[in-house]
């Protein structure tokens, strides 16, 4: 949509508005809340700043994609510490893997539409899909599963010349689905 019109990217504004909202307006925030809130937004300032000294250290030159990616990188991060401090495993799992089944057809769908390329590119999130529900039963074989799609990823980002597009795509992607192996092999405390 910002291609179409760089007006859209306003509607990058909304979620950081909502978690303003949250933080400032909300009366029914416990201490547990309010510290993961704040362990959660330290972890992802150091590591957006540790992201933003590689940019420096390769040499990246700041383009377009770079702002996208300190807009999304950051709120994407939060995002998954924060469900990840608060939900049950199987939650955590269902949610982030089935809505990263969901982003990715839809993805798919928009940039080819319904050929060829569209159905080989499904492979991807039937795969994603599929180790969902098998990291939901099985811990451990989930965990290595999406460890090696995070692998598999990484090998293919990392073979040719390194850009900013290639950064954001990986920050993106390749965090979600190395949370989703780390939380498959989470064990849940028995309450």
């Amino acid at each position: 949509m910002i291609s179409i019109n760089r007006w859209f990217s306003i509607f990058y504004l909304l979620p950081i508005f909502f978690e303003l909202y949250k933080d400032m307006f909300s009366k029914e925030v416990d201490e547990f809340e309010r510290l993961v809130r704040y362990k959660t937004s330290n972890i992802v300032l150091y590591i957006v700043i540790c992201m933003s000294v590689t940019f420096l250290l390769l040499g990246l030159f700041p383009t377009r994609d770079i702002y996208y990616f300190y807009i999304l990188f950051p709120l994407l991060l939060r995002s998954l510490l924060y469900i990840g401090y608060f939900y049950r495993r199987k939650r955590v799992i269902k949610v982030t893997g089935y809505t990263l089944f969901i982003m990715l057809s839809i993805f798919i769908l928009l940039s080819h539409g319904f050929t060829k390329e569209s159905l080989f590119e499904c492979v991807v999130p039937l795969l994603i899909l599929i180790s969902t529900w098998v990291s939901i039963y099985y811990r451990l074989v989930g965990g290595v599963m999406f460890f090696g799609y995070f692998l598999v990823f990484s090998f293919y980002i990392f073979r040719g010349t390194l850009n900013v597009g290639k950064v954001l795509v990986y920050s993106l992607l390749g965090t979600v689905l190395l949370f989703l192996s780390v939380q498959s092999v989470r064990k849940e405390e028995k309450i």
